[in-house]
């Protein structure tokens, strides 16, 4: 899974345009499957992988299957989506919820888009 982290990350640095949905974010997310927890902190307008001893704040936990949380990260399926067939879990408030939905579906929006047309 780190490799999709991984890949995302550098997917949303590309798009500068999307930065300012998290201008005032200070967020961290745990992506949890049952054999790995990966920790992302959302501060500053960027988004980046915590080491695990760096969680001090309270995260919000997207949790689910690997194959799940890939096709999040690679805008394949949409957090709503998953959550309603059941493949994910997100304790979260509805807007915080609502706002990593946005992030997650527009970073790889680009991504869809150029596919299609070439």
């Amino acid at each position: 899974m780190i490799e999709a982290v991984q890949t995302f990350l550098a997917t949303l640095k590309e798009q500068e345009h999307l930065l300012p949905l998290i201008h005032n974010a200070n967020l961290q997310v745990a992506l949890q499957t049952k054999q790995e927890t990966t920790l992302l902190a959302i501060k500053n307008r960027e988004i980046f992988i915590l080491p695990e001893l760096a969680n001090q704040q309270e995260h919000i936990v997207i949790s689910g299957n690997i194959k799940a949380l890939k096709q999040l990260l690679e805008g394949k399926g949409t957090l709503r989506f998953l959550t309603s067939k059941g493949l994910l879990k997100v304790s979260a408030s509805f807007r915080t919820t609502l706002l990593l939905e946005s992030i997650f579906y527009l970073t790889n929006s680009q991504e869809r888009q150029h596919a299609k047309i070439n």
